[in-house]
């Protein structure tokens, strides 16, 4: 965990736009940029890129993002749920699964979840590489070899702060590109806001699903990448808890609300 401080350009900014730019405190923590200003900043010294250089490769190589309306549907996408709605289907059929006794000779539950989520994926779209069954399958490993038991326990099957603080991340470096306009930027950020509110009552909360929502998406591409990712992302998040310079100890998620102490992550 790095006792580096977190950054603030000292911009007089309102306290639920703090909250804003703070659902992607993982990101600015992980960017070294400050917490108060949409575009991605200061330029970091001795560099070869700078902060623009640097959003439009991480756009274009991440996301596909190379204008202003590839990152306006993404964040469109974001905020609709692009992986929270996909990890609520198949998490409890998961669970179900893992906790299933062996018998031999009768088929598990496990066939059938993968009957109905190929069907699913077929219906949806996701045919292929890309279907329901795979990140099933991903996921049931993921429980099964014990690496969500290094997440917060229990697991918040609500994974939604994980789109969320991408959506932060998009519009943040769209702006830093020079694909979207400041006010446009906190647009999308203060929508972002607005539905966490909706579904996490504090900072706690928000994390407990960003990380859940983080693993998940690890798991179905790589699990050993996800294994080694949760001590990563837990140690980072533990840093935004717990040091004074964090956002998260500027503002509550809510307003009005305690802001927790150093004792309660």
């Amino acid at each position: 965990m790095s006792s580096r401080r977190d950054l603030w350009s000292g911009a007089d900014i309102s306290d639920d736009r703090i909250r804003a730019l703070a659902l992607g405190a993982y990101y600015c923590r992980s960017w070294r940029a400050y917490n108060d200003t949409v575009a991605f900043a200061p330029d970091l010294p001795g560099s070869s890129e700078t902060r623009r250089e640097a959003t439009i490769e991480a756009l274009h190589e991440a996301w596909g993002v190379d204008n202003a309306e590839d990152a306006r549907d993404t964040i469109r996408r974001l905020l609709a749920g692009m992986h929270a709605p996909l990890f609520t289907l198949i998490h409890p059929l998961a669970v179900t699964a893992a906790g299933e006794s062996y018998i031999p000779g009768r088929p598990g539950l496990a066939a059938g979840h993968r009957e109905f989520l190929q069907i699913l994926s077929q219906f949806r779209g996701y045919e292929g590489a890309a279907g329901l069954d795979r990140d099933y399958d991903a996921w049931l490993q993921a429980l099964k070899l014990g690496i969500v038991e290094g997440l917060p326990q229990p697991l918040n099957t609500d994974a939604t702060a994980w789109d969320l603080a991408r959506v932060v991340f998009i519009a943040r470096s769209a702006h830093t590109a020079g694909y979207l306009a400041e006010d446009e930027a906190w647009e999308h950020m203060l929508t972002g806001l607005a539905i966490a509110q909706e579904h996490y009552r504090n900072w706690r909360q928000f994390v407990s699903g960003f990380l859940t929502g983080a693993i998940f998406w690890a798991a179905t591409r790589d699990l050993a990448a996800a294994r080694e990712q949760v001590g990563e992302r837990r140690d980072m998040m533990l840093g935004l808890y717990t040091r004074p310079s964090s956002p998260w100890r500027r503002v509550a998620l809510h307003p009005g609300t305690p802001i927790f102490g150093a004792s309660e992550p």
